[in-house]
């Protein structure tokens, strides 16, 4: 086993309320002190994991996972996190493995935080293996504090800016291939942020970025002076003008003689977004929440404003009992969609791919050569999986199990077991489908169906036997049946030995 190579700080962390702000100060940095040896140590058993996985790998081909997708999937798995994270740690440890052993000291010793040490792995990718140790040393020198009295590091751009300094004199071509891959990881990512609302996030050549800032500022001055909306939050709506390939922010001002002209303005496309909502939402006044496909739960009223203006189609429930389709390998129209509202995302632990951008995989694989006899396609046995964990799941490293609930047990080849959560609109909402074969369990909404069925049909039962009561007694009252009185048997009494009264 590792040695954490750091003592327990739990006792020393304890606060009682009596100490001063300088104690306090002290016992901030004395904490992140102690948290950089504690992630130093936990990149350090990451990146032996990652060697370990390396060094058992063998390539199978196209629908073969990577050793470092299979590391990144067990290392997320274990420390919940995402697939991006999960790699980025990867990365981190097996660089302070293998390149920046100073940086690795410094960090052990509690001099350098993760997060300056995850800026000096970035700018010194790309410097040559026989001189990352000089760049190291001419760094550390002026990104730890220098040795006087209030002298303090360096962090952020300053940070940044001293890397590309010395690699600039140090290893030139190394900053032009720094460039270069720089150009080659361009990207542009949206995620998902509070408040029904989502940030952007990217990394493109600085001149098609000024270029864009300019296009933005542009459409946000193109409308007139009585216009509601701030200047930033026209520049926001610009870039859904962009979107949809319009060349004119529309001015909100509603006034006949707005000078704004829109005589050049076209509507190229609409982008199609998925929103899954229940039918009573879409009714002014319902708080019942909807979900956002790519981001998450939104309330009622953000889907009836985004319901304004889109097709709104109804989703159908698969068919049952299992039709004749269920031997066809792709499923249909109606099942495909039911099972993307039901996940809601790719149902891999902690896996946020949206669900419309996910494959449909058979949890036991579909038999092509006679599709009776070996999976179906049906709700119980497929399972929404993005392209990464749809390969993943191929590579044979991980056993899945499906559950009745609908829900996945994953093992990995540690033998951890993880189960898959959906993270649709309906989650908890429905029952789980029935298994190939197996009876079918009626779902909630069918067994309140059936209670009101049986309810009226016990109410009916009664409103006619008392119906006809009342109509045979009304029948007696307007026909009176007369039945002749038959006399009554003399009863004898026995006075035995007394005389009758007289």
């Amino acid at each position: 086993m590792f040695d954490s190579g750091v003592g327990s700080f739990g006792i020393s962390a304890q606060l009682s309320g009596t100490e001063t702000d300088c104690a306090l100060i002290d016992l901030m940095s004395e904490l992140h002190s102690c948290e950089a040896m504690l992630v130093e140590r936990k990149l350090a058993v990451v990146a032996e994991f990652f060697t370990r996985r390396s060094a058992e790998h063998v390539e199978g081909g196209t629908w073969s996972s990577s050793a470092y997708e299979l590391a990144e999937s067990e290392v997320g798995a274990v420390l919940t996190m995402g697939r991006a994270a999960a790699g980025k740690l990867i990365g981190l440890g097996f660089a302070l493995k293998t390149r920046l052993h100073r940086t690795r000291a410094a960090m052990a010793r509690g001099e350098l935080d993760s997060y300056r040490v995850g800026l000096i792995e970035s700018a010194t990718a790309n410097v040559g293996d026989e001189l990352i140790d000089e760049v190291e040393r001419l760094l550390l020198e002026q990104v730890l504090a220098p040795a006087v009295d209030g002298g303090v590091g360096l962090t952020g751009r300053r940070l940044t800016a001293a890397i590309d300094r010395i690699v600039a004199r140090v290893d030139p071509e190394g900053m032009r291939e720094h460039r270069r891959r720089a150009l080659a990881d361009r990207f542009v990512g949206v995620s998902a942020a509070e408040d029904g609302m989502a940030r952007i996030l990217g990394s493109i050549p600085a001149e098609q970025a000024r270029a864009f800032d300019g296009r933005l500022r542009e459409l946000a001055m193109s409308v007139c002076r009585h216009d509601s909306r701030t200047y930033e939050q026209r520049r926001a709506d610009s870039l859904g003008a962009l979107v949809s390939g319009s060349t004119v922010l529309v001015c909100d001002c509603d006034r006949d003689d707005c000078p704004q002209d829109r005589s050049g303005m076209v509507i190229i496309r609409r982008p199609l977004v998925h929103v899954v909502i229940n039918e009573s939402a879409l009714t002014a006044g319902s708080n019942e929440p909807a979900h956002l496909d790519g981001y998450g739960v939104i309330s009622a009223e953000h889907a009836r404003d985004i319901a304004k203006d889109a097709d709104v189609r109804e989703v159908r429930v698969p068919e049952t009992p299992v039709p004749a389709s269920a031997t066809v390998y792709r499923p249909g129209a109606a099942l495909d969609t039911w099972l993307r509202v039901i996940a809601g995302s790719c149902q891999w632990p902690h896996c946020d791919v949206p669900a419309w951008n996910c494959d449909l995989d058979h949890n036991v694989p579909f038999n092509h050569t006679d599709p009776t006899q070996g999976g179906k396609t049906v709700a119980s046995n497929l399972s929404a999986f993005c392209r990464n964990h749809h390969r993943l799941k191929h590579s044979g490293k991980w056993r899945l199990a499906p559950n009745l609930d609908r829900s996945i047990t994953l093992t990995s080849q540690t033998g951890h077991c993880y189960r898959t959560r959906d993270a649709g609109l309906l989650t908890g909402q429905q029952e789980p489908p029935l298994p190939e074969g197996g009876t079918r369990r009626r779902t909630r909404l069918e067994n309140k169906a059936a209670r009101i069925r049986s309810e009226r049909k016990h109410q009916q039962a009664k409103i006619r036997h008392r119906t006809a009561k009342h109509a045979e007694r009304k029948r007696r009252q307007t026909f009176p049946i007369s039945t002749p009185r038959q006399p009554r048997p003399r009863e004898i009494i026995d006075y035995g030995n007394d005389p009758p009264p007289f």
